[in-house]
């Protein structure tokens, strides 16, 4: 009896210390947007991939934007170790963040658009620029007009880049921003005359009746959202920030290699956060506006030889000439840019290549 309860507490003690240790993996706190770059973390989340890497991932995906993703950052550092923003936003809140880029989750400009009511004025002229000869629109239908916002970032930065090529700019017209929360009532209860959205919304704002005017896509803008980490939590866990890139890498090549096999996925992780329900067909045509770059060609976008810039920093670069134009018409306190902009030394390419040999054994 005496050996049978010890070969039991022996068995219990194994199994408490399995748990203990279980429980006691590293952390990596993530905050990530509710939109496709948030949908690919959380799938790899539901895989398991953070603890077959030794680690748990704590993730929060919120529906605000990235502007605000910044301030909350600024006002607590700890809120989160990784997040990730559209860029543009970046470079408009960057002030007194102290992170580093070390990645990009996928590229919005198909996904982000400028929208009018399907019986607009804008869409009686198309062409009116020879450069840009499928973009509708002229001065006089677009001047004095008032257009709904979902704070700063890539949407405005489009309705700018969209505004230049009739000579106009945001002086030229009526900006009224949408609330923090879901747009969906907003849309249903308000016929504005325009819009510039990014994907989910602006797939809710197609259901009732907007058509969309140009996408920053066929503007030629490259709309990268990319993936930042705190910088001391980064040097501190270079380890942890590279298994976490790992984990995303997966699900990202998965979009590359069958992206059919996340649709089912992609309906149930907009259902589970947001109540929205989007057929299988508008779910496969979102997924394949957000672009994507696998893990091994990253690392060459970021790597840079000698005293040359990567193609990530000249890409960058054209962003940061290009959002501060728009910001010479832009009248609000949420503009932080930071000076560490000007010298790019917050482009980590560090993580990126450890990532590799994590991502191998996924």
């Amino acid at each position: 009896m005496k050996r049978f309860i010890a070969k039991f507490v022996g068995v219990f003690v194994l199994l408490l210390s399995f748990v203990c240790s279980a429980s006691e993996l590293p952390k990596v706190k993530a905050t990530f947007l509710l939109e496709h770059e948030g949908f690919l973390l959380w799938y790899a989340e539901q895989q398991g991939w953070d603890r077959k890497l030794g680690f748990e991932l704590d993730l929060t995906i919120t529906n605000y934007n990235g502007l605000a993703i910044m301030k909350q950052y600024r006002k607590d550092p700890t809120s989160w170790n990784i997040s990730c923003t559209g860029h543009v936003p970046f470079i408009m809140g960057g002030k007194d963040v102290f992170v580093e880029v070390i990645a990009i989750a996928n590229d919005e400009a198909a996904a982000t658009s400028v929208l009018a009511m399907e019986n607009s004025e804008i869409f009686k002229t198309q062409g009116y620029d020879e450069y840009f000869p499928k973009v509708y629109g002229t001065p006089e239908a677009i001047k004095g007009k008032t257009f709904a916002i979902k704070g700063v970032g890539a949407g405005i930065y489009t309705l700018a880049r969209w505004l230049d090529i009739f000579g106009l700019d945001l002086h030229d017209i009526k900006m009224i921003k949408f609330p923090d929360s879901d747009i969906t009532g907003e849309l249903q209860k308000n016929k504005y005359y325009g819009l510039a959205l990014w994907s989910p919304d602006l797939n809710d704002a197609l259901k009732v009746g907007y058509k969309e005017v140009v996408t920053a896509e066929q503007l030629g803008e490259v709309l990268p959202t990319t993936i930042k980490v705190n910088e001391a939590f980064g040097h501190a866990n270079p380890d942890l920030v590279a298994k976490f890139l790992a984990m995303y890498f997966k699900a990202l090549q998965l979009q590359i290699d069958n992206v059919e096999s996340l649709v089912d996925d992609y309906q149930l992780f907009y259902k589970q956060l947001s109540g929205k329900e989007y057929t299988k067909e508008e779910c496969l045509e979102d997924l394949k506006k957000h672009h994507v770059t696998s893990l091994d060609e990253q690392i060459k976008l970021f790597d840079h030889q000698g005293n040359r810039r990567s193609w990530i920093q000249n890409l960058e670069k054209d962003l940061t000439s290009n959002t501060l134009i728009v910001l010479k018409s832009l009248d609000t306190n949420d503009v932080q840019i930071s000076n560490r902009i000007k010298s790019q030394k917050y482009i980590n390419n560090e993580y990126i290549k450890l990532a590799k040999k994590y991502f191998d054994q996924l």
